[in-house]
C-alpha cells in the first residue's frame, strides 16, 4: 500500500478575499525565488545529476502547480468581480515568476549538464520525459539566445502573459443581451426567458442573454429566421475588447517563434506533438475535407429540401433545420428527451457508470461548512479507488450558468496529483465547470449530457507537470472524446436517465401540471428503449457539415499561427479569414457578400489558452478515440475488464508516458482513422 493516500484531508476552502489572493501570489513568487537560489547553492560542490538538480526542480514545479491552479480557479468561478480581478493579477504575477525560473542561466547550466551526462542513470520513462521537458522549457524561454534577442524574447513572453490574462478576464464579463417580442420568438419555450423593459423603455419584451444555453435554444427552436440571425450575429460579436488583444497575441507569438529559430508559432508548438509539423496537419485536413465534402453536399441538399428552398442554408439556420430533421425524420424531440435528464440526478448516474467502468467509487460529501464550496449550487464528491480503497481526491461539480462565470464547459485542475517528497500521493482536487441554464426543473439537453461526460476525467503521475490532461496537445482530448461514446449507446442511455417526475414530489407536481389531459400515466422512469435507439441512431446526422465546421476552426488556427511571413500575420484580416473559412469549408451561408462580420474567434479561449496552434487535436483525437472504442468497447460498452485496462494503460499516466506508444500498446497496433470515418457515415475507401 506504499504511496497510497490513506488519510483523507478535508476539502479545500474557498472563502477567499481579493487581498488573500494577492498575499498568496506574492508568497508563492517569494517561494519560487527563494527555492531557486537554494537549489543552485546546494549544487555548488556536487556533480549535477537527476537527484541533485531535476528532482528539486520538480519539487518547485509541483509546489507552483499545487498553488497557482487554486488561485486561477477564481477567475472562472467567483461571483465577486474583485476576486476575479485579483485572481487575474495573481496569475500574471506567478506566471511571470514561473517563466523567470526557466530563464535562470545558472539553473539552465545545471540542467544542461545533467542532460549531457549520458552515463547518468534515469530511473524510468517519466523521469526521462521530465528532464527532456525541463530542458525544452529553458530553450523555449530563449536560453540559447543572447543580447538584444534574449531581452526582446523576455519582453514578449511577459507581455503575452498579460494579454492572455486580460483576454480571459474579458470572457468573464457580461455577455450582453437582445430583446425580442413573443411573436419574434415563435417556437421558443418562453418559460426559459425573463420579461422586462429594454434600453428604449419598450415593455412586454423577452430578454435573451447571449449565454451558450440560451443562444443554442434560440438557434435550435425559434421559427423566425430573422431572430435567429440577430442572435447568431450578436453572439458572434461579443467581447469586442478581445479583438485587439487577439491580434497582438498572434503577432507576438509569431515574432517570438522566429526569434527562437522557428518559421512560425505553429512549427514551434507542433515540434513536440504526435502528428508532427504543420505540413502533416495540412495533409490531415485535406484528407478529412476530401472525404467529408461529398457527404456534406448531400446533407445540405436534404436541409434545403426540408426548408423548401434552393438558396444556401445560412449559418444561423443550420441548427433549426437540424433540429427539425431530428424531430420529423428521426422522431427525436430533444425537448422531450431532456425530461429524462434532470441535471443533478443525471450527474449521479454518470458517476455510477464511471464507477463500474473504471473501478472507482464516488461519495457525495455533505458540505457542512459553506467555505468548502464557492457557491450553493456546487456539489462535492470524494473519489476512491475501488480495488484498494485508497482516497483519490475531490470532485467539484458546478454546472449552472451565472453572472461572471466562465462561459464554456471545462475541467479545472485545482490541485494536481503528484508524488510528494515523502513518496506519498498528493490527492487530486478537480472541478467540472459548465454553463447549463438553471430552469425549474433543471433539465439537460442530450448535447449538454455529452459535454459533461466529456469533461469528466482523471489522471495520475509522479510529477504535477504531467497530471491529468497535461499530455501533448494533440492527445489531451482523446480520453474525453472516447467518453462521449457512452452517451449514444442505448443501454448506457437507459443507465443515465431518470424521468424528472420521479426525482421529487415537487417535480412530479410540475410534470402533472403540464399535462393537458387528466389521468395521464406517469412516463417510465428510464427512457423508453425505442426512444433511446432513435436517439442513438442520430449520431451520424449531418456529421459531414458538423465535422467540416471543426475543420474550419482548425484551419483558421493554422492560418493565424503559420503565416508565410511575419508581415503576413501583421496585415492579416483576421475576421475575414475566420468567417471565410467557416462559410467556405462548411458550405453554409453568411450574412452577405463580405466576410467582415463578427469576431467569433475572440469569444472563446481555445486559440489563446488551451488549444493554440493545436485546435486540430479535437479532430485528430476523435480518430484515436473512435479506434479505441471500436476495438475495445463497442461490443461490450460496460466491460469492466476493458475499462480497468484502459484506466491502467491510458488514464493513470496523464502525460507521463509517450502518448502514441501508449495508444499502440493498448490497441496492439498503430491507430488508423478508418473507425472514425465509419463512425461519421463514410466508408473506409481512400
Amino acid at each position: 500500500m506504499s504511496g497510497l493516500v490513506t488519510l483523507v484531508p478535508p476539502p479545500p476552502k474557498f472563502d477567499i478575499s481579493a487581498k488573500d489572493l494577492e498575499e498568496d501570489a506574492n508568497d508563492l513568487v517569494n517561494h519560487i525565488q527563494r527555492t531557486t537560489v537554494s537549489l543552485i547553492s546546494s549544487c555548488a560542490d556536487k556533480i549535477p545529476d537527476f537527484e541533485t538538480v531535476i528532482l528539486p526542480l520538480a519539487g518547485i514545479d509541483n509546489e507552483i502547480k499545487a498553488r497557482v491552479q487554486y488561485m486561477a480557479l477564481f477567475q472562472a468561478i467567483s461571483s465577486s468581480a474583485d476576486v476575479r480581478k485579483a485572481s487575474s493579477v495573481a496569475i500574471d504575477l506567478v506566471d511571470k515568476a514561473y517563466m523567470s525560473l526557466f530563464q535562470d542561466e545558472n539553473l539552465f547550466a545545471l540542467v544542461n549538464r545533467v542532460r549531457g551526462n549520458e552515463s547518468m542513470r534515469i530511473r524510468d520513462e517519466e523521469d526521462n520525459r521530465l528532464l527532456d521537458k525541463f530542458h525544452w522549457m529553458f530553450l523555449e524561454n530563449g536560453m540559447n539566445l543572447t543580447g538584444k534577442s534574449r531581452d526582446r524574447l523576455t519582453w514578449i513572453s511577459r507581455r503575452l502573459i498579460e494579454l492572455r490574462v486580460n483576454f480571459m478576464e474579458t470572457l468573464g464579463t457580461d455577455q450582453g443581451c437582445l430583446w425580442k417580442s413573443e411573436q419574434q420568438l415563435a417556437g421558443v419555450p418562453l418559460d426559459r426567458l425573463s420579461t422586462g423593459v429594454d434600453e428604449d423603455g419598450r415593455g412586454e419584451l423577452y430578454r435573451i442573454p447571449l449565454t451558450k444555453p440560451i443562444t443554442t435554444l434560440i438557434l435550435s427552436e425559434c421559427q423566425i429566421s430573422e431572430t435567429r440571425k440577430d442572435v447568431f450575429l450578436e453572439s458572434s460579436s461579443r467581447y469586442q475588447a478581445n479583438v485587439d488583444i487577439f491580434r497582438e497575441i498572434i503577432v507576438l507569438r509569431d515574432k517570438a517563434s522566429r526569434l527562437l529559430g522557428f518559421p512560425s508559432f505553429a512549427a514551434r508548438k507542433l515540434a513536440r506533438q504526435i502528428l508532427g509539423p504543420p505540413s502533416r496537419v495540412d495533409e490531415f485536413f485535406q484528407h478529412l475535407q476530401d472525404a467529408l465534402k461529398p457527404l456534406a453536399e448531400a446533407e445540405i441538399l436534404k436541409l434545403q429540401e426540408l426548408a423548401n428552398t434552393r438558396n444556401p442554408i445560412h449559418l444561423w439556420d443550420f441548427d433549426f433545420y437540424h433540429t427539425r430533421m431530428l424531430q420529423e425524420q428521426n422522431h427525436v424531440d430533444h425537448e422531450l428527451i431532456s425530461q429524462w435528464f434532470p441535471a443533478k440526478m443525471t450527474i449521479q448516474r454518470m458517476l455510477a457508470i464511471y464507477e463500474q467502468l473504471f473501478g472507482l467509487q464516488f461519495k457525495k460529501v455533505d458540505v457542512s461548512e459553506s467555505s468548502h464550496t464557492w457557491h450553493p449550487d456546487v456539489d462535492l464528491f470524494s473519489a476512491w479507488d475501488e480495488q484498494n480503497t485508497s482516497f483519490i481526491g475531490y470532485l467539484y461539480i458546478d454546472i449552472f450558468s451565472r453572472a461572471g462565470k466562465y462561459n464554456h464547459a471545462a475541467n479545472f485542475n485545482i490541485y494536481p496529483s503528484f508524488l510528494d517528497s515523502d513518496g506519498k500521493w498528493a490527492p487530486v482536487v478537480t472541478a467540472l465547470v459548465c454553463n447549463v441554464s438553471q430552469a425549474e426543473p433543471a433539465l439537460l439537453r442530450h448535447a449538454e449530457v455529452i459535454t459533461i461526460f466529456h469533461e469528466l476525467g482523471h489522471g495520475k503521475s509522479k510529477y504535477a507537470t504531467f497530471h491529468g490532461h497535461c499530455a501533448v496537445a494533440d492527445f489531451t482530448e482523446a480520453p474525453s472524446q472516447l467518453l462521449e461514446y457512452w452517451c449514444w449507446v442505448p443501454e448506457c442511455l437507459r443507465r443515465l436517465t431518470c424521468h424528472y417526475s420521479y426525482v421529487s414530489q415537487k417535480y412530479y407536481r410540475h410534470w402533472l401540471g403540464r399535462q393537458k389531459e387528466k389521468n395521464v400515466a406517469q412516463p417510465p422512469m428510464e427512457i423508453d428503449p425505442a426512444l433511446a435507439r432513435d436517439l442513438g441512431a442520430t449520431k451520424q446526422l449531418n456529421q459531414g457539415i458538423l465535422t467540416l465546421r471543426q475543420v474550419a476552426f482548425s484551419k483558421f488556427d493554422m492560418q493565424i499561427h503559420h503565416p508565410a511571413s511575419h508581415e503576413d500575420v501583421q496585415t492579416m484580416h483576421i475576421s475575414e479569414a475566420y468567417n471565410y473559412l467557416l462559410e467556405d469549408t462548411t458550405g453554409l451561408g453568411g450574412p452577405g457578400e463580405s466576410y467582415d462580420w463578427g469576431n467569433g474567434y475572440a469569444t472563446t479561449s481555445h486559440y489563446v489558452w488551451g488549444q493554440e496552434a493545436s485546435y486540430y487535436s479535437y479532430l485528430f483525437t476523435r480518430t484515436l478515440a473512435a479506434d479505441i472504442w471500436s476495438t475495445c468497447f463497442k461490443e461490450n460498452p460496460m466491460s469492466k475488464e476493458a475499462g480497468l485496462e484502459y484506466r491502467r494503460q491510458i488514464l493513470n499516466h496523464g502525460g507521463s508516458k509517450d502518448e502514441r506508444k501508449a495508444v499502440e500498446n493498448f490497441l496492439g497496433r498503430v491507430s488508423t482513422p478508418e473507425a472514425y470515418l465509419r463512425d461519421i457515415g463514410i466508408g473506409c475507401e481512400k
